[in-house]
Parts: C-alpha cells; sequence; structure tokens
C-alpha cells in the first residue's frame, strides 16, 4: 500500500489532510507531528490575557483524526531524503514515503544581535505562549518590551498593554508593512492610546540582561518578546539532495511542487503572485494546503495538474485590544477599522474552528 506522509499539523498540513483523507482507504496517510493537538496561532496572543487557557487555542489530534483513518506519529522530523524516499526522526528510525507534502512551519528567525536569542522570549506557538506567560505578573509596574511591528508583535502589545507597561520598537520608520500607510498609523494611534509607548526607526544593537540597546536609546526590560521574524527550520539546510534556495526555504514550483513526489506548503512555500511575495499567513497556509492536497490527488489519479496556485486572500485582520481591531476584508482590500474589524476577528477565529469540524467530520464545537 502507497505511503501518503504529511509532515506537520499546523493550518497547511491539515488543509492537505483534508482533502486527501477522501484516499485513507487505499491508502497508508500518516501525519507526523511532535504535538498533541493542532495549534490555532493566530489566536495565541488572546492566549496570554491572564484568565485565557492556552488550552482552549489547541484542538486535539486524537480528537480531530479520529476515525478518519489517518494516523498521527508524535515524533519530529530532523531529515529527508528525496531521492532515497525517506523522512528521518528524531528518534533516528528512517520511514519511508511514496508521496510527501511538507508542511512543517517555520521557526523564530534571530538576527546577529548579541544576547537576543539568549535573552528574549519568541512566540511561535503553545509552548512559547506558556513560557511567556509564566513570566508575566499582570501588574502595570512590569514592563514588556516587544521588538517587531509587524502582526505578532502589535497583537501581542495591544493585549498586553491594559495590564502591563508595554513598550513596541521596530526599526522600520512604521508599524505592520503588510498594511497600507492610513491603517498602519490608525494602528499605531490606537496602541499609544491604549497605553502602548512606541519607537519606530530604531534597530536593535544589544540585549543585556535587563537593558535593551537601540541605535540612539537604552530602555528597561522585565520581559522581553521577539517578533522579528520568521525562518525555515535549520535541519532543511542539511538536506543535501533538495532545492533550496540561499535563505535555506525549498525552491517551489508556482504548481506547490519541490520534487516529483514531494509537495511543499505552508511557511516553507514563499508564494509570489505577479512579483511580489504573499504574506506568509496562517490563512495563506491553509489556502495552500488545500491546494496542495488536490494536487496530489490528482497526481495520484494520473491527471493534470491544476493551475499555478494564485491565493484569493479574504482579508488580513489584526487585532490591537479587546474591543479594536483594524486590516482590510474582501478581495481588493476594503478597509476597516475600530469594533467592527475587532468583530470580523473574532468571526474570522468561529469560522475557522467550523470549518475544520466540517472538514473532518466532528461535532461543533471542539
Amino acid at each position: 500500500m502507497e505511503r501518503i506522509i504529511v509532515i506537520g499539523g499546523g493550518y497547511a498540513g491539515l488543509a492537505a489532510l483534508s482533502e486527501l483523507r477522501q484516499l485513507s482507504g487505499e491508502r497508508e496517510i500518516l501525519l507526523i507531528d511532535p504535538g498533541t493537538g493542532h495549534e490555532l496561532i493566530p489566536e495565541l496572543p488572546e492566549a496570554l490575557r491572564q484568565h485565557d487557557p492556552i488550552e482552549e487555542h489547541i484542538v486535539s489530534y486524537g480528537e480531530l483524526l479520529r476515525d478518519t483513518g489517518i494516523i498521527h506519529l508524535q515524533r519530529r522530523v530532523v531529515g529527508i531524503s528525496a531521492q532515497e524516499q525517506f523522512v528521518v526522526l528524531d528518534s533516528g528510525e528512517k520511514l519511508g514515503f511514496d508521496w510527501l507534502v511538507l508542511a512543517v512551519g517555520s521557526v523564530t528567525a534571530y538576527p546577529p544581535i548579541p544576547g537576543l536569542r539568549e535573552k528574549s522570549l519568541p512566540l511561535r506557538n503553545a509552548w512559547d505562549t506558556r513560557v511567556i506567560k509564566d513570566q508575566l505578573k499582570y501588574a502595570q509596574d512590569q514592563r514588556i518590551v516587544v521588538v517587531g511591528g509587524g502582526l505578532t508583535g502589535v497583537e501581542v502589545a495591544g493585549i498586553l498593554a491594559p495590564d502591563h507597561d508595554v513598550w513596541l520598537i521596530e526599526g522600520a520608520p512604521r508599524l505592520l508593512p503588510a498594511l497600507g500607510v492610513g491603517l498602519a498609523q490608525y494602528a499605531k494611534e490606537r496602541l499609544v492610546r491604549a497605553g502602548v509607548k512606541v519607537i519606530l526607526g530604531q534597530k536593535l544593537v544589544r540585549v543585556e540582561d535587563t537593558t535593551l540597546v537601540l541605535e540612539r536609546d537604552e530602555l528597561h526590560y522585565d520581559v522581553l518578546i521577539w517578533a522579528g521574524g520568521i525562518a525555515p527550520p535549520p535541519w532543511l539546510r542539511e538536506t543535501t539532495d533538495l532545492p533550496l534556495d540561499s535563505r535555506g526555504y525549498p525552491r517551489v514550483s508556482d504548481q506547490g511542487r519541490l520534487t516529483e513526489r514531494i509537495f511543499v506548503a505552508g511557511d516553507l512555500w514563499r508564494v509570489e503572485v505577479d512579483g511580489e511575495m504573499v504574506p506568509q499567513t496562517a490563512q495563506l497556509a491553509s489556502l495552500a494546503g488545500d491546494y496542495v492536497g488536490r494536487q496530489l490527488t490528482l497526481a495520484l489519479a494520473g491527471e493534470p495538474l491544476l493551475p499555478p496556485f494564485r491565493p484569493s486572500l479574504r482579508g488580513m485582520l489584526i487585532s490591537l485590544d479587546t474591543g479594536i481591531g483594524v486590516g482590510w476584508v474582501i478581495r481588493g482590500g476594503i478597509p476597516v477599522r475600530g469594533s467592527s474589524a475587532r468583530t470580523l476577528k473574532n468571526l474570522s477565529f468561529q469560522q475557522y474552528r467550523l470549518k475544520l469540524a466540517r472538514l473532518f467530520g466532528r461535532g461543533w464545537p471542539f
């Protein structure tokens, strides 16, 4: 029996599995992921609130995959041989595959700034969220410094502001480069109104035990959260027979294919449309996973593949605090801000959970 392996149970991996589960009686389908459940990554900043349990933002693989025929192997992949068609597990075991979906996600990117990796806390998964939450006192005399003014950094700063002395640092001249200038300015104004102190246009030079050294200023911190970008897993660079670019990302075709038998989805697929990079979000990962799952189904049937991937994003929404958000919706980008944007953001969380329940035949809610 042919074996299909999906590495990674994130948004891309689960989307691919939802397409492939119809084949579970004919082929062995295996999900390899070290966790116990699907982590709802866009919701994790919300889980930093004092009385918001992290567990409510994780969907158990046991519940999700029950009766689907899909097997969850709770291991970590540390290597791949494309030529010999096997993956290497953290146990040292080699596991063969006939087809592979590489949806392993990304890791925190650390530029060569002295002290940054050792002193800062990232926010990429539920484990990181627990580590940060354990450091929080939920008191205004505790200073939280968030470095990185993208989607994650802005949301974390806004959510922590009511209970902490929060500072947001961004080396660029404005926040949220994925949004237009007007929406980014609105986000900054709302954060400042909520009590966040925003420093723009100063790069981080080094990190000391309790001090952040910027190009022109120094800033004391009690907890330092790094939200400065992502990178591919380091072990990919050690895989000698995969085509990778200079940054270690797979060189994926516009049809999601890396080799004849390997497809890629999620953060590892740097999707370009009309020469522009599409922001790596959970929404893009889910769309890419759907697409790759269909591609693999067609390849197994010996049918022509789909046209090149051109994702149609439904919008981008960022939480600024408990009641306010900013972003855009609908293709073409209708700007939204204020309480309506926050309501739409909350609705998107529920819609995704409902989609999962429908795709995997589960009850509602999880």
